[in-house]
């Protein structure tokens, strides 16, 4: 059997990486991961350098839209009598409408129509999620809860993951335990606006997507994108295609998830997927990522 690790890659200096719809655009700190060998077997790590070069993910939309996205909850009534829709003025719970999840109470905006915990939502800022609530991923949660993130794999497959000691963050790298790894569907873990990037000799081609609520994932290493540059995206659906491009020896998927720019344990589908195993085949995730 064959050992894998990562290739040794450091940042060149004053390298700066820069934006574009058809190269990929600046991005945050990265670093690099393990492969996926050739034949079943262990995986173990060499040292990374991370960059620290930084991108502004403030931008939202479908297609690199403004900064704010209209509310998914619930539209606002066209006719006397109906209920209020989210972020809309109330004296009362019972004027919003309570079939979308909304009660009556403050947010930034004062006091307003907005969701109890699970509703919908689509403001950045959290301002149609009652209380102290936040918007990530379409959902309002609260401040403490990790969000219900899904396998960046497809549907129904099983991925083996593992972690070495010289991994950036609290990164998980991915192989299919079909053996199909190379040119797999890259799949979001949670809805969120999709920026595109580029790392030499590091994170190779790869996408952020920026849930809101200071959440994001990272998705390393692909060999393409299949989203444009400021696309929100949904749960579920693909945004490139797993590879090896940057520092990388073999075909693999380089996922994590960070809050606010620090890097967490991974969570799927509820399942907390720490402490790591150092190799593959040890532990694996079936994905629920079902559009």
């Amino acid at each position: 059997m064959l050992a894998v690790s990562c290739q040794d890659f450091a940042e060149p200096d004053g390298a700066t990486i820069t934006a574009s719809s058809t190269s990929p655009a600046s991005g945050p700190a990265p670093g690099t991961s393990g492969a996926e060998p050739s034949t079943t077997g262990p995986t173990s790590g060499t040292s990374e350098a991370e960059p620290t070069t930084t991108t502004d993910l403030s931008t939202t939309g479908t297609s690199a839209a403004s900064s704010s996205v209209t509310t998914t909850s619930s539209a606002m009534p066209d006719l006397p009598g109906q209920c209020l829709g989210a972020t809309e003025p109330c004296a009362d719970a019972s004027e919003c409408c309570a079939d979308a999840g909304l009660t009556c109470s403050t947010t930034t905006l004062g006091m307003v129509c907005c969701g109890l915990e699970g509703a919908s939502c689509g403001t950045p800022n959290g301002e149609d999620c009652c209380g102290d609530q936040l918007c990530v991923g379409g959902t309002c949660i609260a401040p403490d809860a990790v969000p219900n993130f899904q396998a960046p794999y497809p549907c129904g497959q099983s991925w083996t993951y593992s972690h070495h000691d010289a991994e950036v963050r609290r990164a998980l790298d991915f192989i299919d335990n079909a053996g199909n790894t190379d040119g797999a569907p890259a799949i979001a873990a949670l809805a969120g606006v999709a920026t595109r990037h580029y790392q030499e000799g590091g994170a190779g081609n790869y996408i952020v997507i920026d849930h809101w609520g200071g959440w994001q994932t990272y998705y390393f290493h692909l060999q393409a994108y299949s989203v444009e540059d400021g696309t929100y995206v949904q749960q579920g659906q693909q945004i490139g295609v797993v590879g090896s491009t940057g520092a990388s020896s073999g075909p693999h998927m380089h996922f994590e998830e960070l809050r606010n720019g620090e890097g967490k344990d991974i969570w799927l589908n509820g399942q907390l997927l720490a402490p790591y195993p150092g190799e593959y085949f040890r532990q694996s995730h079936t994905s629920a990522n079902c559009p």
